[in-house]
């Protein structure tokens, strides 16, 4: 890219087929699993009443929205599984909204699929999945690590 003064766009564009170009043209919004296939709770649902979307949908996690579809936290497996641990049977009289994660890591869905790949392996730990949210924080969709993966990143 650098020899020949490319931007990354170019690059792509000229080697679509490549390992390179593939990671430089692929946007987050071209791997993510769409709004029929997500996770989704409201934050007053009961743990145990979610169990089954929390696994059904193959992401390790529960997308929490409110009633215009804005993101207001996540809850992955390894929550369920702390929780599990210092509530025992009383998680199952717990709320989602009481467990989750309010400041998880997102991604804009016209991000680079790349950057999302980034994103999942930067500290403080790595994580397997980002909720896509647009500039109103409205979900679009979600980003795991074996899409990515799948996709040849």
């Amino acid at each position: 890219m650098g020899a020949r003064n490319l931007s990354k766009e170019e690059y792509a564009a000229n080697h679509p087929a490549g390992r390179i170009g593939e990671s430089l043209i692929f946007k987050v919004k071209d791997l993510m699993k769409k709004k029929e296939d997500l996770p989704i709770c409201k934050e007053h649902d009961l743990m145990m009443n979610q169990l089954v979307e929390l696994t059904s949908k193959a992401c390790g996690c529960l997308l929490i929205v409110d009633n215009n579809f804005r993101l207001l936290g996540t809850f992955t497996d390894g929550d369920l599984r702390r929780t599990l641990k210092a509530s025992g049977e009383g998680i199952f009289k717990l709320k989602v909204g009481e467990m989750c994660n309010r400041k998880p890591r997102t991604i804009h869905p016209d991000a680079m699929a790349v950057e999302a790949m980034q994103k999942m392996e930067s500290p403080p730990s790595p994580v397997q999945f980002l909720p896509v949210i647009d500039d109103e924080n409205l979900v679009s969709g979600i980003i795991t690590l074996h899409g990515l993966v799948s996709a040849g990143l």
